[in-house]
């Protein structure tokens, strides 16, 4: 029997505990901007990346040339740049030469 009256009582304990902790939470006040700066992600500070950022080592230097690549097209780095005429001579009309001119070929 004493241990029914204990359980009890303890149970009655954690209840009245448990009501006071909802009623003081229920007492603060929550806004908008309390709920977005506890989801938000915590960020560094200027200074603190500011000095991770100067302790990193530097990029390679760039070098200056391109590489020519085998279709004709020229790499710079990670950009390539493709030179084309969309009309290459012959396939479409082109005027005759200027009179005293020579013809290209």
């Amino acid at each position: 029997m004493t241990r029914i009256v204990a359980f009890a009582g303890a149970l009655v304990a954690v209840g009245a505990w448990t009501t006071a902790v909802f009623a003081d939470e229920a007492k603060s006040p929550i806004s908008a901007s309390l709920m977005l700066n506890m989801l938000a992600p915590s960020t560094e500070s200027r200074d603190v990346a500011f000095d991770r950022a100067m302790k990193e080592p530097p990029p390679p230097p760039r070098r200056g040339e391109g590489e020519i690549q085998p279709d004709g097209s020229v790499r710079y780095g990670s950009v390539t740049i493709t030179v084309k005429n969309p009309c290459p001579p012959g396939t479409h009309f082109e005027p005759p030469p200027l009179p005293g001119r020579a013809v290209r070929k």
